[in-house]
């Protein structure tokens, strides 16, 4: 593979005579995806640093990758710092567009248009405009002409796609048709263009395997009160799936003839600024009219029914049956000399006997001691670390099933925990409880109930640098907007029916790392005691996998919590213990649920 430096001078030598003094290296591709295919991970192709968000910006002279706090140390492990400059975000703003504006001006920034959101392409060109310089949007990206040069351009994704059968999708697509044709003439919107992957993967009833641990097809889809347009690679579609999606009143067209087309619709058009590409409007027909407004698909999708509820909660019984297995085995056997990724390898093994199990929902994070206190650590072979009784081991996996997706967190300790240990373990699992036992009112956003996530850790000046919950989708994104809980504005209320993640945490670099995460569902409280104050919400776990009792320092917690994680471990073992089979597992399992 050529040098990092390689790849930088070249790129600068077509900047050169394109007269670019910037090149603009996003982390997303033309469907907003988390996860990029392989040949289009071009940021990680240039700088060699490979965490889910980051973005480079190639100066003719020097070059700089923008992250976040959960990438702070695996940038610095990763980035070659005689070439790349790190800048650490620190807060909620952009501050790429900051050190534009202080530090572009009269230049000339190039960006390719399917990389960046149509509101991120629009502030971009905004900013150049006003400091005197220029912004070019290049469809023809420089990475990937360099990468085919060097002959380091790997193939696109050729899965074959599968039909999501509505024994476990709960609806039809004629019927989320309908839903979304609905809501066009309630905006009085002629057509709706839809580029996120999983929101297709959603509508049509359909899954594939083009994006890893997302079972996604890359696609778009344009509907009409009377169409529904599928640009997708046909050799991807079985006949079955080309007859049921004829049946359902959808049209197939090459994937290739999306831009192309798109310049035949007429009217008004609904754009998601925040997720649809900037190219996308660029190719729109001249009659058309943006109708800028978060996707119509967004909410239906969040918002779960009831069958994707049931199947939630059976998947969620599957993965516990899974995890707490791999926790015995692991108790009985890291003398062994067990390693973070010969363990991260045992739990998907006992995933993988579990029916209906698809892969893993994201790449496992299997840190011990320091690694833990990275937040998105990938073990790998240079990096991995033997499990032993003498610090904290983090654990955060998940698994894909045909009836959910699954989540979870733990931490372990396989010897006599030290005070800190207990400590911090006890104030993460108190912000835990409180987002566990929340009830709040109809309306409530995610970031109302942020802080109480936090509270037991701000009183001792602690924090974390990440959000304590993210949605998650039906057999589809592990992350899935627009619900979160976060200090960041979302704007976006809980709903009945929207999953999210509760995984406060706390890290110490050089030292070791506390996250617990479950995942659970709004509902409806079942009692509402005050009527006149509306309508009252709360949380169900899906989770049912035991917190480390040797962990646990009972003298942290009020009567109401150990009273609380008595009652979700005596759920566990009513829930579970039907399931197994394995009679020394069950007798684990009762001790591990013992009453505190």
């Amino acid at each position: 593979m050529p040098s990092i430096i390689t790849k930088i001078n070249d790129v600068r030598t077509l900047m050169q005579q394109k007269h670019y003094d910037y090149y603009f290296v996003s982390s997303t591709d033309a469907h907003n995806n988390e996860y990029l295919p392989t040949n289009w991970q071009r940021r990680m192709w240039i700088s060699g640093f490979d965490g889910s968000a980051g973005e480079a910006l190639i100066g003719m002279n020097d070059a700089y990758l923008w992250t976040d706090g959960r990438y702070f140390l695996q940038a610095e492990a990763q980035l070659d710092p005689s070439i790349f400059k790190l800048q650490k975000q620190q807060g909620l703003s952009l501050e790429f567009e900051v050190w534009l504006s202080e530090h572009a001006k009269g230049k000339t920034l190039a960006v390719d248009p399917t990389t960046v959101s149509i509101k991120r392409g629009q502030a971009l060109d905004k900013i150049m405009h006003e400091i005197g310089g220029k912004c070019i949007f290049d469809t023809n990206n420089i990475v990937d002409i360099v990468r085919k040069e060097l002959n380091d351009m790997p193939q696109p994704p050729s899965s074959q796609a599968f039909l999501h059968p509505e024994q476990f999708s709960g609806k039809a697509t004629k019927t989320k048709l309908d839903e979304v044709r609905d809501k066009m003439a309630k905006q009085g919107v002629a057509f709706v263009v839809i580029s996120m992957l999983d929101e297709i993967a959603w509508l049509l009833n359909i899954r594939g395997n083009d994006i890893a641990f997302n079972p996604l097809i890359i696609s778009y889809v344009i509907i009409g009160q009377d169409m529904c347009s599928f640009f997708v690679d046909q050799t991807k579609l079985s006949t079955e799936i080309k007859n049921n999606l004829t049946e359902q009143g959808v049209t197939i067209i090459d994937y290739n003839c999306f831009y192309s087309q798109l310049s035949d619709y007429e009217g008004r058009i609904w754009l998601d600024p925040n997720s649809a590409n900037y190219s996308i409007l660029q190719h729109l027909n001249k009659n058309c009219e943006p109708y800028f407004v978060q996707s119509s698909i967004s909410l239906l999708k969040a918002c779960k029914n009831i069958v994707e509820i049931d199947g939630a909660k059976y998947a969620h019984k599957k993965d516990a049956i899974a995890v707490i297995s791999f926790i015995y085995w692991l108790e009985n056997n890291w003398q062994n000399g067990v390693d973070e990724l010969s363990a991260q390898d045992k739990l998907l093994a006992f995933r993988q006997q579990q029916a209906n199990f698809k892969g893993a929902s994201f790449d496992t994070i299997s840190g011990f001691a320091s690694n833990g206190a990275i937040i998105h650590y990938r073990s790998s072979k240079k990096t991995t670390k033997v499990i032993n009784e003498s610090s904290l081991y983090l654990l955060d996996s998940g698994g894909q099933y045909l009836e959910g997706t699954t989540d979870i967190t733990r931490v372990f300790h396989l010897g006599t925990p030290k005070f800190e240990h207990k400590h911090y373990y006890t104030l993460v699992l108190k912000g835990h409880l409180a987002i566990q036992n929340a009830h709040f009112p109809k309306g409530t956003k995610g970031e109302q109930l942020d802080t109480i996530a936090r509270l037991p850790l701000w009183q001792e000046q602690l924090n974390y640098g990440h959000g304590t919950g993210h949605g998650v989708g039906s057999f589809l994104c592990v992350h899935e907007g627009p619900q979160r809980i976060s200090p960041v504005n979302t704007n976006q209320v809980l709903e009945i029916g929207m999953i999210i993640s509760n995984e406060p945490g706390v890290y110490f670099p050089g030292q070791f790392g506390i996250r617990i995460e479950n995942l659970c569902f709004v509902k409806k409280m079942r009692k509402q005691a005050h009527h006149e104050f509306g309508e009252f919400y709360c949380f169900e776990d899906l989770t049912l996998v035991p917190y480390a009792r040797n962990l646990i320092d009972i003298q942290l917690l009020s009567n109401e919590e150990i009273k609380q994680i008595n009652s979700y471990h005596l759920r566990i073992e009513k829930e579970l213990m039907p399931m197994i089979s394995d009679e020394n597992l069950k007798i684990w399992l009762k001790a591990q649920t013992k009453a505190l």
